[in-house]
């Protein structure tokens, strides 16, 4: 399977810069509740519940964007070290329609699936 080109690096790294901004946006943006705690006082238990709850997803949605922004440097770092768009597992090249589809792909398809089969195993 034939290396990334120029071209196609360069394609991917934008999508990456793509990715970057939008998680920041979102993370940033005064309207929402990702952007800080609830302004408004709970007056009664379903107020409480219902405070808990938004919290709680703003909780795992910003856990989502850190995991995000995380695979976004491991990836740029891959570029930099000429090592991006090579299977960590197995070696070898990543097809760049799996890269365009998902840029921080670590894995090929093949080495993926085994993964999440091996992770699913784990967890049982």
């Amino acid at each position: 399977m034939p290396e990334l080109t120029t071209q196609e690096l360069a394609a991917l790294a934008v999508q990456l810069d793509a990715s970057e901004a939008r998680i920041r946006d979102a993370v940033g943006t005064a309207a929402s509740p990702l952007a800080g705690p609830m302004q408004r006082e709970a007056r009664d238990d379903a107020d409480l519940a219902e405070e808990e709850v938004v919290q709680r997803q703003a909780d795992a949605m910003l856990e989502h964007y850190r995991t995000e922004l995380a695979d976004i440097r491991a990836a740029r770092e891959r570029m930099k070290a000429g090592q991006y768009g090579t299977c960590t597992d197995c070696g070898e090249a990543i097809p760049y329609s799996r890269l365009q589809a998902y840029p921080t792909a670590r894995r090929c398809a093949d080495c993926q699936r085994g993964h999440e089969r091996l992770f699913a195993r784990d967890r049982q």
